[in-house]
């Protein structure tokens, strides 16, 4: 029971400090909009000054009033930069549950300017899971993300939200910093597609070490659960088409 309650606390606040990041990235300086979502209703905006990874089907880029004026979902797991942020969330339709509210996110690329649903964009963050490593006189990063929408816990406490939040990979000897796809084997079965770093109200992962041998990176997890936890090794690699993947090749369960 201490350790449930342990790691409650750590979800919380933990959460807490990606929130406060999402919005206070850069200048806090309000910007009072005109944009509206109706003719009655104004959205305040915070400046940042920050960058994400558009994820997920169905990307549309919006005008002022929040109406389409692309289809952007060619840039899938592509970086942005972000200049905006709404100080509130919003619901597309007002049947949308608490876990289905978001913030809008206004994106800027060399091509084009907009604002997006911020579910659609994971951001970098500054967090106890982040790992940086030299090997080999070569800097590995593995990079926790947050999104603009519920997360796992919010000022209430737990939320019952459920959320993946992909890592940013990026090794320097190849000038990636990316996502990394997960590969389906006996030790993970999951239907999520990027390599991720658990931390919700069911387990907490803490990366121990990073080593390389060959061209594989080998990254040992704890993993902690409500009760038990477990240790995990995972390869991170080139596949044969030049993408990085990542596979469990060990999990190990133990009782704490």
């Amino acid at each position: 029971m201490k350790k449930l309650t342990a790691i409650l606390s750590l979800i919380i606040l933990f959460s807490c400090g990606q929130q406060e990041n999402k919005t206070n990235q850069g200048a806090t300086k309000k910007i009072e909009s005109v944009k509206t979502e109706t003719d009655q209703t104004k959205i305040t905006f915070y400046k940042v000054n920050g960058k994400g990874i558009l994820l997920g089907d169905n990307i549309k880029l919006l005008d002022e009033n929040f109406k389409e004026i692309k289809d952007i979902s060619y840039l899938n797991e592509q970086f942005v930069d972000l200049t905006e942020v709404s100080d509130k969330y919003h619901k597309i339709k007002p049947t949308d549950d608490y876990c289905q509210e978001f913030k809008y996110v206004k994106i800027k690329t060399k091509d084009l300017v907009g604002y997006v649903d911020g579910r659609k964009i994971y951001e970098p963050i500054k967090n106890t899971q982040n790992k940086i490593v030299t090997i080999d006189n070569n800097e590995i990063s593995f990079i926790a993300t947050t999104y603009f929408g519920i997360g796992v816990s919010d000022d209430d406490g737990l939320t019952g939200c459920s959320i993946n939040t992909p890592v940013v990979f990026s090794d320097k000897s190849v000038n990636y910093e990316g996502l990394v796809k997960m590969l389906k084997n006996k030790n993970y079965e999951d239907n999520y597609a990027y390599f991720e770093l658990k931390d919700d109200d069911g387990a907490n992962d803490e990366i121990l070490s990073i080593d390389k041998q060959d061209d594989k990176y080998l990254v040992k997890i704890k993993r902690t659960y409500q009760e038990g936890g477990a240790n995990l090794l995972v390869e991170v690699y080139k596949d044969k088409n030049g993408t990085f993947v990542a596979e469990i090749i060990k999990n190990e369960r133990t009782e704490e």
